[in-house]
């Protein structure tokens, strides 16, 4: 009689357990991918837009007025 109350209780207290062991680990991992995220999210990139930089261009007419005088 012992040992069935004592098997019983084992099994009970070995459920019991492995759901607060499952319960930790799940835990942990979902802070620890929270803390990737945010420590993801801490870096602030900006993109260069897509716009080209207009620079002002000289008129190729000018350009060869100017190498004509010289």
């Amino acid at each position: 009689m012992v040992d069935i109350t004592s098997n019983i209780l084992k099994d009970i207290f070995g459920k019991r357990l492995n759901k607060a062991k499952e319960g930790i680990a799940k835990s942990l991992k979902n802070k620890s991918l929270k803390a990737i995220d945010d420590y993801k999210n801490s870096f602030k990139f900006e993109l260069p837009s897509s716009e080209t930089p207009t620079t002002p261009e000289t008129p190729k007419a000018d350009t060869w007025k100017i190498l004509k005088v010289i």
